[in-house]
């Protein structure tokens, strides 16, 4: 622990010329496939949407979920179902 230091011989003159480099924008196309792998939220317009029901009990809510699951289809599937069905029988206007 006695040891003296000194001071390294560096020729910070040598580095006026050094630039970093100007970092590349990667490809549309590449950022989109990268974003879409790694989960990464997009910046762009999405087509889908998003629709809360509430209801007074959980009976109707249940029964949905019951009948979306006996039929292995997802919330908006199932919807969709029941509103063409709704609407054929002309109940829909």
């Amino acid at each position: 622990m006695g040891e003296e230091r000194t001071a390294l011989n560096m020729d910070i003159e040598g580095l006026d010329d050094f630039a970093p480099k100007k970092p590349k924008k990667p490809a549309t196309d590449v950022r989109q496939a990268v974003d879409k792998v790694s989960s990464f939220p997009s910046r762009e317009a999405t087509t889908e949407g998003q629709m809360n029901i509430k209801a007074p009990d959980g009976r109707v809510l249940e029964r949905f979920k019951a009948m979306c699951k006996q039929d292995r289809r997802k919330y908006y599937d199932m919807l969709e179902i029941l509103m063409d069905s709704y609407e054929a029988k002309g109940q829909g206007g």
